[in-house]
């Protein structure tokens, strides 16, 4: 179905993203769903990426044909990270991609070095920047930075953010209260929600499965037990491990985790074996599968800007008993879809699952009538309006304010690289080997911040 019959002309569209199919994430998800409803639409998409797989974007050959892809070299830390994102650095393959693929609008995704690289390059050759924004770092860098630099590793990176979301033709990003938060750290153009979907007829009660219900129990599979799942990432700021006091709470609760990630080591020991089991990572018909053969939904996370799981398993038609958070501002009432617990509060936790487990009917069919209003055709209708709006607004021609942006951009990710990179707790959160250092966390720094200082001076030095 088109987008959009009204407009005449096709635009050529260049995104640069880190996280992208087939790696799994709601900004993945996000972007397989838009880039596939806009190449339909009859547009040039291309894609900068380091994730390996990014060509199996869909099967539809027609689709693909309007679809490329620029793969550029990334360092992957599987090993010594909790999020296995491929680190996509600053290179010349992103100069020449745009240049190469002349788009009409450059989408840039997140702050990271290779984003604010590329929208450098767009500022220079005067292409309008659409920029979106999904991971709330003002969060995790706290979690994640040594306490005694954490304050002033967070203040560069809001100043980088800053600087190139005020160089930004439009802004976007996925919650009122993280657009609230952009604006209060000094974004000076207004914010702009961009609506997110749900595949619905994927996420659907009718992949309701006993065979996936009893592969979830690992063995434990009782008809009177309560079937509780969880889906996302297994790292610290998840809080999984809250999880388990709900559990001691209610014995005839079984919890089955979807999701993968070094800090599994870390979370398997405190789970009782009896009443929980990691499934591991589930994608496609799998997963929609797991989420509808559930009772409810648990998420003890505040840490996302919207969280897509939480429509996926309203779509599917099992209510939500979550940590309360302004994430679910967006689609979520309280009594309506499901329960919220006050974070960290057990009592009250256990109180939410109970008033769910006594009002489960009709939960359910709110929560499948809910996501059925969002779709991902309305999130790539807004875009696609975004990108004719800012085509119109700018008129092509070099840019001199493309050289200080440059040299901004270079001093940025020198002061990050000297006050953030050294000071990361990212380490898998496993017991070293004592007859090997070659997993340790001062490796993965070294070699992270050699690389991508090499990579930035070539940089700098090229455009010189």
């Amino acid at each position: 179905m088109k987008l959009n019959e009204a407009k005449a002309s096709n635009l050529k569209i260049l995104i640069c993203t880190e996280s992208f199919h087939p790696y799994t994430s709601g900004i993945a998800r996000r972007f397989k769903e838009i880039i596939i409803r806009l190449a339909g639409n009859g547009h040039l998409i291309h894609v900068i990426t380091g994730c390996k797989g990014c060509e199996t974007l869909t099967n539809d050959p027609d689709t693909l044909s309007r679809i490329s892809f620029s793969r550029l070299y990334a360092l992957e830390f599987k090993n010594s990270l909790d999020c296995a994102l491929p680190f996509l650095l600053p290179q010349y393959g992103i100069l020449k991609a745009i240049l190469d693929f002349k788009p009409d609008v450059v989408h840039c995704v997140e702050h990271s070095p290779a984003a604010t690289f590329c929208a450098s390059v767009a500022i220079c050759l005067n292409i309008p920047i659409v920029w979106s924004s999904h991971t709330n770092l003002d969060y995790y860098i706290p979690l994640y930075i040594k306490p005694f630099i954490a304050p002033f590793s967070l203040s560069i990176y809001q100043r980088l953010r800053r600087t190139f979301l005020n160089l930004a033709d439009f802004n976007l990003t996925v919650s009122s209260d993280f657009a609230n938060l952009l604006l209060e750290n000094g974004i000076k153009q207004e914010v702009h929600v961009w609506r997110t979907g749900v595949d619905s007829k994927l996420f659907n009660p009718t992949y309701r499965s006993q065979e996936m219900r009893c592969r979830m129990f690992n063995g434990h599979y009782s008809p009177d037990k309560i079937l509780l799942v969880s889906v996302g990432r297994l790292s610290p700021e998840k809080k999984f491990e809250f999880l388990v006091e709900i559990l001691k709470n209610f014995p005839q609760a079984f919890l089955c985790i979807v999701g993968g990630g070094p800090y599994i080591e870390h979370l398997k020991p405190l789970f009782p074996e009896k009443q929980a089991h990691f499934i591991g990572f589930l994608q496609g018909a799998e997963l929609a599968s797991a989420y509808a053969s559930a009772d409810y939904f648990v998420y003890a996370s505040v840490s996302e800007t919207f969280g897509q799981v939480y429509l996926e398993a309203m779509s599917s038609g099992i209510p939500i008993v979550a940590a309360e958070g302004k994430q679910m501002k967006e689609f979520f009432k309280d009594g309506v879809h499901g329960y919220t617990w006050r974070p960290n509060d057990v009592e009250d936790a256990c109180q939410a699952l109970q008033k769910a487990i006594n009002k489960r009917k009709v939960l359910v069919y709110n929560c499948r009538q809910n996501a059925l209003n969002h779709s991902w055709n309305s999130a790539a209708n807004q875009v696609e309006d975004v990108y004719f709006k800012v085509k119109n607004d700018k008129k092509k021609k070099f840019n001199l304010k493309g050289i200080y942006c440059f040299l901004n951009w270079f001093v940025l990710q020198i002061m990050i690289l000297l006050f953030m990179v050294p000071f990361m707790n990212v380490a898998k959160p496993v017991k070293k080997s004592t007859h090997s250092k070659l997993n340790s966390l001062p490796s993965f720094k070294f070699c992270i911040s050699l690389l991508s200082l090499v990579a930035f001076l070539g940089i700098f030095i090229s455009f010189c």
